[in-house]
């Protein structure tokens, strides 16, 4: 009796007499896939014309030749090609994905299957491999895939890339006992770049941005972009956190050079945040947390740029503010706050022209922070908007009171924060608190730092003009610390400017700053545009400020900012209620 696995399927086989004359059709036409038959033994019994045009050989030159020829040297010293004829045997079939061999020792990747010919008893009688050349849709899956792992903008790597490179590089730091170094960079001023010539120019200096990255980094190191104006550099074989400094200032001096765009010489400069694996973290995301922080130190701080190290500060820093955005979140859905009003006055009649909402917060748990501080974690958490349009709901109530005791000749001024600009019903939420409370668009001055106006374009500068339209003043705050263009200034829909308070520390005692401070108002006053000066605290600075021929003037030699009943007595009206 026969020791041969018994298979149940019919056999197949080219040379089948049941119709001989379709199996030699198929078996020459099909040019696109090699037909191959084999003996038990692997021994190759029949060639087709496709397995001719895929490996090259004629017929006359392989048939009776052993299968293992067309496998590569590898794969035969593997016993690939045996080890494929014992599974067709055994299981019935052989799945065949691998690189193989041509005639002329060229290789390509195929994709393809044996399977054992059978008799009409069930016998293996030999064996039929079909395979088809691969290697063009291999190539194409490939650069689909890498392209996947590119930024396409820069040519360096993406987010994708960059876990995958972490991964690998922070398991090799641990088998070699290195360290790896995280550096977060940002670019310093790219947006006012972007938005002074154009997106297409913002592009070009992120290309040239990227190659100087490159080029200043060993090969052994890797450049990803998050997105933005963002890179990460992953530092390898570094023996003491230390030496990432090194490498820190070195991008620190490559990117303070003078970049040519467009035929502009750009000069941008870089803020990095630095973590240390496995030392500050050996999870990913923490590692990549702790880097972010670090750069938000450094962005804090020094507006130039430079470079800060994670640290456990940090996380304290960071945790202390995390609490501090919880209480925040509570207070703003409690309104736990108040405006206080401080008055401006006319420089000439020192009669008050107008009054400023401050905003003053009454929770318990933020009680010893200063106004500053919670209104910049209120930007940063995104709770600025709810709070904006809650202040210009009470300021608007608060001067229709006001104005409904007869006192008409003065503006209720409110500050906005750049975001605000950008929310489509701002416009809107204000027109319905002028129709709510009866009042025109006249009574309200809304006050927008100088980089916020220079900033504003596109729904920013429409929001601004509808403002306008309505009535509406429009200031400009901190005017003098900006970064602003003449022409860009003269172009916005403006009124006013207000003196930032820093520059009158030393004023009038000091002629370089009363230099400085005359040059400035010089300025708004050729732009057409009124002076408000604020901080002001002696008569000296009044008398030189209205000398300048400043229009109003703001500062505790006034009045401190005052409740609003204490703030209706001083303007002559009863207390409300």
């Amino acid at each position: 009796m026969s020791t041969k696995k018994k298979h149940s399927k019919l056999p197949l086989k080219p040379t089948d007499k049941a119709n001989p004359g379709l199996l030699d059709a198929i078996f020459a036409s099909a040019t696109e896939y090699a037909i191959i038959t084999t003996a038990p033994q692997g021994l190759i019994v029949s060639w087709n014309r496709g397995a001719e045009l895929v490996f090259g050989y004629r017929p006359e030159e392989i048939i009776g030749k052993p299968l293992a020829l067309l496998f590569t040297t590898e794969d035969n010293a593997n016993g690939v090609p045996m080890r494929e004829l014992e599974n067709a045997r055994d299981i019935g079939r052989s799945d065949d994905v691998r690189w193989h061999r041509r005639r002329d020792g060229s290789v390509f990747w195929a994709d393809g299957v044996m399977t054992p010919i059978l008799n009409f008893n069930g016998e293996i009688t030999g064996y039929l491999k079909i395979l088809r050349d691969e290697t063009e849709r291999r190539r194409v899956e490939t650069e689909r895939a890498q392209m996947a792992r590119i930024d396409l903008l820069t040519g360096v790597g993406n987010r994708s890339e960059l876990e995958e490179r972490l991964s690998e590089m922070s398991a090799a730091a641990l088998r070699n006992g290195n360290l790896l170094v995280i550096h977060m960079m940002d670019l310093n001023n790219f947006k006012q770049i972007n938005d002074r010539w154009g997106h297409q120019a913002g592009d070009r200096l992120l290309q040239r941005v990227a190659r100087a990255v490159r080029d200043a980094i060993r090969d052994s190191d890797f450049v990803a972009r998050l997105g933005g104006d963002e890179f990460v550099v992953l530092q390898a074989n570094v023996q003491t956190p230390e030496t990432g400094a090194s490498l820190a200032i070195k991008l620190i001096e490559t990117l303070s050079n003078p970049i040519q765009i467009d035929g502009h010489e750009v000069v941008i400069g870089v803020s990095i945040g630095i973590s240390v694996f496995p030392d500050d973290a050996s999870d990913q995301d923490e590692l990549m947390r702790k880097a972010d922080l670090a750069l938000y130190k450094i962005k804090r701080e020094r507006s130039h740029g430079g470079y800060h190290y994670y640290s456990r500060q940090l996380d304290a820093e960071a945790h202390n503010k995390a609490q501090l955005i919880a209480s925040l979140k509570r207070a703003v859905k409690a309104r736990a706050f108040r405006l206080d009003y401080q008055p401006q006055v006319d420089t000439l009649s020192e009669n008050i022209v107008g009054v400023e909402a401050l905003l003053r917060c009454q929770d318990a748990a933020l009680a010893s922070h200063p106004i500053e501080e919670i209104i910049a974690l209120a930007i940063d958490s995104g709770q600025m908007l709810e709070l904006s349009l809650w202040i210009l709901t009470e300021a608007c109530a608060q001067f229709g009171k006001w104005q409904a005791q007869g006192l008409t000749d003065f503006k209720m001024c409110i500050n906005l924060c750049p975001r605000e600009l950008l929310y489509a019903e701002l416009s809107d939420h204000i027109e319905r608190l002028l129709r709510e409370n009866k009042l025109d668009g006249e009574n309200i001055e809304i006050e927008i730092t100088e980089n916020q106006a220079v900033e504003s374009d596109g729904p920013g500068s429409t929001t601004l003009a509808r403002l306008r339209s309505l009535g509406v003043t429009i200031a400009i705050d901190d005017f003098g610390t900006g970064y602003s263009s003449l022409s860009k200034l003269r172009g916005l829909p403006i009124d006013k400017v207000k003196l930032d308070r820093s520059f009158l520390e030393r004023i009038p005692a000091d002629q370089d700053s009363c230099a400085v401070v005359s040059a400035i108002i010089t300025l708004a006053h050729t732009l057409r545009l009124k002076i408000i000066v604020e901080g002001v605290e002696s008569p000296e600075q009044v008398s030189f400020f209205r000398r300048e021929g400043c229009e109003i003037l703001q500062g505790n030699f006034f009045s401190k900012p005052l409740p609003a009943g204490a703030m209706s007595k001083l303007l002559k009206l009863p207390v409300q209620d």
